[in-house]
């Protein structure tokens, strides 16, 4: 069974050889690494070609103009042909027997393969690790993969599911794996979990999801637009609709308004979750899965709204 990894690269010459190192080391012999230079203007090519060429068989690259994370995935997606399709992002690296691991995992038919994730700190003494399949119990393993973290690059999928069924990462947007992932797994026949710790995601203080002063923290709302077409389309929108609820709590009440509250945008973000809730999903304070959170997430799911707005209400701030 062969798998491709294909990695999009842009200005990473600092992080490059950890995430290209890693992938060297896979145990699993029939490993196709694609690199797509994504326009780097550093030294990332130059250390990428140094691995094709120790490499040959393991390792080659593409070049294309500057277009994006999602573009330059898009674009290596039609380049590789495989049983199997992962992605990884540069920044990031994996332990030397994840993709051999996974690809036992695929054999039986199953779509998409899923393993935790360690988030790295340059501070060694901080540590967190997430599982990359939800624990709570839901009647479907499809809704209790809605349930997960949407992420593209813990996971291994069928490269039919690009190849044959079409699916793509929008272009020009932050959030880009949210609409694909949850379309993947609500569809999926079979979800399988690697409950080891395999993937690790490198927390850098210039990343583009660390930023919340950019104006593109809106952009959570035009990809939660896109899932709900998506969904609609599908004529999925009912039978996930508890988990497609979920989803936007996680995403505009809950982990991602912490991002909107430090944000140069709060008030606009805060207001534009509201009015998305409130047309969308007016009942989701009574959403199943809340009592799964901890006591503190739920009672800032209960308060949140109130304080903010007191906080931007002149007439209550006077």
């Amino acid at each position: 069974m062969r798998v491709s990894v294909i990695v999009p690269m842009y200005n990473v010459q600092n992080y490059i050889d950890d995430c290209l190192n890693s992938l060297s080391m896979q145990t699993m012999p029939d490993l196709d690494v694609l690199l797509v230079d994504d326009g780097c203007t550093d030294d990332t090519p130059k250390i990428a070609q140094s691995y094709v060429e120790r490499f040959p068989n393991r390792f080659r690259m593409v070049h294309k103009k500057n277009g994006g994370l999602s573009d330059a995935r898009n674009y290596g997606i039609p380049l590789v042909n495989a049983d199997y399709i992962c992605f990884l992002d540069s920044d990031d690296f994996v332990d030397p027997d994840l993709y051999g691991r996974l690809t036992e995992m695929m054999k039986d038919g199953t779509d998409v393969a899923v393993t935790d994730i360690e988030y790295y700190y340059k501070d060694k003494n901080r540590c967190f690790k997430m599982d990359g399949l939800s624990g709570w119990k839901t009647d479907t393993l499809q809704k209790q993969a809605l349930l997960s973290p949407m992420f593209a690059w813990n996971k291994m999928y069928k490269a039919s599911l690009f190849q044959n069924d079409g699916y793509r990462y929008p272009t020009g947007t932050w959030y880009e794996d949210i609409p694909v992932t949850a379309m993947i797994f609500a569809k999926a026949q079979k979800i399988a979990w690697l409950h080891e710790c395999m993937m690790h995601y490198r927390q850098r203080d210039d990343s583009i999801m660390s930023s919340t002063h950019s104006p593109r923290v809106q952009e959570i709302f035009p990809v939660l637009e896109l899932v709900r077409k998506n969904f609609d389309d599908s004529r999925l929108s009912v039978q996930y609709h508890d988990e497609l609820e979920y989803l936007h709590i996680e995403h505009l009440r809950l982990y991602g308004m912490f991002r909107f509250i430090r944000s140069d945008y709060s008030k606009e973000l805060y207001d534009r979750s509201e009015e998305v809730m409130k047309q969308y999903y007016p009942n989701w304070k009574k959403n199943r899965y809340i009592s799964n959170l901890s006591f503190k997430n739920r009672v800032f799911l209960n308060t949140y709204s109130q304080a903010t707005a007191m906080l931007y209400d002149p007439l209550i701030k006077r």
